[in-house]
């Protein structure tokens, strides 16, 4: 809204002073659209800004249900990350599918070229099948500094009936190169006891190194998993071997925060 003019006052000062104003007023930035949330485990800035999309692009697939999708602009142009859930019926044989697709495309040619995609889930599951993105683990960090931002997608997947541990990705990719950390998540593993107001079950892991987990396994904490597959952890850092150490720092970070903030909503749900 343009500030109310000045009382009319004679003389040239407060005719300038008013254009003044005006000119200001009108030349003022437009404030950016607000970002979708960034890893904020992390320290490295993104190279530009990412927009959550509510549509997509002509010429983009979409497999299934579009669960969320991503815009942002690099230094390797414009891009779009799309993620999409697909839940299938229960078959003819009484086992049901759960798939995921990710992928990011670069923009700006004659049609969007994609980069990369990934396909994961359940087939024939005689139980109950999900597959679901953990949105909060979605990251576009850059990492290696080179104005390119790296994409971190998170979901879990699971076949079961009952409350237990979902199987669980931290996926990372560096352009076409994926990086992963896979283990299990923290869904139903502690338990508050009505009674005594006590918390049972495994503590939050802090070390997924193998010596880690098998120190808090002799602690006499948890039977029914063994290492490498204690709730909360990864199996191994493999995939970055020869990934520069920012990578697995990066990842590393992001796991515990991601299975922290899931074990704070699974005992807050208990409180509820």
């Amino acid at each position: 809204m343009l500030p109310l003019p000045a009382p009319p006052i004679a003389g040239l000062r407060t005719s300038l002073l008013i254009g003044l104003t005006l000119m200001l007023v009108a030349c003022k930035a437009e404030p950016p659209p607000p970002a979708t949330r960034l890893d904020t485990a992390s320290s490295p800035t993104a190279a530009g800004q990412v927009r959550r999309l509510s549509a997509l692009p002509a010429g983009v697939e979409l497999r299934g249900k579009l669960s969320a999708a991503y815009g942002w602009t690099d230094n390797a142009g414009e891009n779009l990350l799309v993620l999409a859930e697909q839940q299938e019926a229960r078959g003819p044989d009484g086992t049901q599918n759960a798939t995921l697709y990710a992928a990011q495309y670069v923009l700006g040619q004659d049609r969007p070229r994609r980069l990369w995609m990934l396909s994961d889930g359940v087939t024939r599951c005689e139980f109950d099948a999900s597959a679901a993105f953990d949105l909060d683990a979605i990251g576009f960090p850059d990492l290696n500094r080179d104005g390119a931002l790296e994409t971190i997608v998170g979901y879990r997947s699971a076949c079961a009936s009952d409350v237990s541990p979902n199987d669980y990705k931290l996926i990372l990719h560096v352009g076409k190169t994926k990086y992963g950390l896979r283990g299990l998540d923290r869904q139903g593993v502690r338990w508050l006891d009505p009674d005594s107001g006590h918390l049972t079950g495994l503590p939050l892991p802090d070390d997924c190194s193998p010596q880690g987990q098998q120190a808090l396994q002799a602690k006499g904490w948890e039977k029914d998993f063994e290492p490498p597959y204690l709730p909360g952890c990864y199996t191994d850092e493999n995939d970055f071997t020869s990934a520069p150490p920012v990578f697995a720092r990066h990842m590393r970070q992001q796991w515990f925060a991601l299975m922290r903030q899931q074990e704070e909503s699974w005992l807050k749900q208990q409180h509820e």
